[in-house]
């Protein structure tokens, strides 16, 4: 008679596999990025990608496209993934929903409505005045759905539904307005694909706070996170105030998600997808999937911008359809691999 047993992955093996992805994560985000510096509708010398950082030539054309359009790029598609994913592992922790989306808070429907009623009634159409008025918009809509879900007594149920309720109200608000005016439809489609052309570095340093104040929530409240996926009841008999944790990690989710559409203009799949993809490595330690959904949202949503600038799609293909397009497929091999109830 022979007794077979069966091998569990020894918690070593788990931090060298996690530290092997992480390694070639980070790896393929510095290829990328050297790609998204030297590529696009017009190829660029590596030599002179070199020189623009070592020994910047204001006479050149290349070096200046590369300081001045194709770097602000770079950061502001690395700091959009960094933030949707990390936003996106949060808010499907929180709800315990494998299908939760950041938009689920209402930030992109609020930042949206907030640009609408800005072209329309302002008459504004320089996406950089954008900003601050989809940031407001996101901010507002987030707060309605925290006091409608319950305040501190809110439950991932509730906020699901009341995050529903106000995207609906706030999307349909924003298309009756979109028909008054063919002059705002003009001006709001370009925002609303989501991309990155004509972000500066202005616009990230203004914005950088939020993103930083962000991260930094989104790793605190990764421990309490933990607790509240066992349950609530869990969760306080843990010692975890669930109604604070949950307060600070829908704060992250907003100061990450606001701060990214009011730079980019919404962007799907990204916050949705990438969770998905981190799980399969992190396992269930929340600190561990914040770290990777960040990773691998940047490299993501890098290599969206960079297929999108190729010529293959027209050098102007916006980095939000670039990422629907590559989220989509990984979606449905995800679902077909793993099943619904296993994501």
């Amino acid at each position: 008679m022979t007794v077979q047993t069966t091998s569990v992955p020894s918690e070593p093996s788990r931090a060298e596999t996690r530290s092997l992805w992480l390694c070639v994560s980070v790896l393929g985000l510095l290829v990328l990025s050297g790609l998204a510096l030297k590529l696009g509708l017009r190829s660029i010398d590596l030599s002179h990608v070199w020189s623009a950082f070592t020994a910047f030539d204001v006479q050149s054309p290349d070096q200046i496209v590369i300081r001045e359009i194709r770097l602000p790029r770079l950061a502001a598609s690395v700091l959009a993934g960094v933030s949707l994913g990390m936003a996106g592992a949060l808010m499907q922790g929180m709800t315990r929903n494998p299908l939760a989306d950041p938009g689920l808070l209402g930030v992109n429907a609020g930042a949206s409505l907030g640009v609408v009623i800005c072209i329309l009634v302002l008459g504004v159409t320089d996406p950089a005045a954008f900003i601050w008025i989809a940031l407001g918009g996101g901010l507002v809509a987030s707060l309605l759905v925290f006091l409608l879900g319950g305040g501190n007594q809110a439950n991932p149920a509730r906020l699901i539904l009341a995050g529903a309720a106000v995207s609906a109200l706030f999307l349909a608000l924003s298309r009756s307005l979109l028909l008054i005016s063919q002059q705002t439809l003009d001006v709001y489609r370009f925002w609303v694909l989501g991309g990155f052309d004509g972000v500066d570095f202005d616009t990230i340093q203004a914005l950088l706070p939020f993103f930083v104040v962000g991260v930094v929530i989104a790793l605190f409240a990764a421990f309490a996170l933990n607790a509240l996926m066992l349950g609530e009841d869990t969760a306080r008999s843990l010692g975890v105030r669930v109604g604070f944790a949950q307060v600070l990690i829908g704060l992250a989710i907003v100061m990450l998600c606001g701060a990214t559409v009011s730079m980019a203009g919404p962007i799907a799949f990204v916050g949705l997808i990438v969770p998905h993809l981190a799980r399969r490595v992190a396992g269930a330690n929340m600190w561990w999937m914040l770290l990777f959904s960040a990773s691998f949202g940047a490299v993501l949503m890098t290599a969206a911008d960079l297929l999108g600038r190729l010529p293959l799609f027209g050098g102007n293909m916006q980095a939000g359809v670039m990422s629907a397009m590559i989220g989509g497929p990984i979606l449905i091999w995800l679902v077909r691999r793993y099943g619904v109830t296993k994501l």
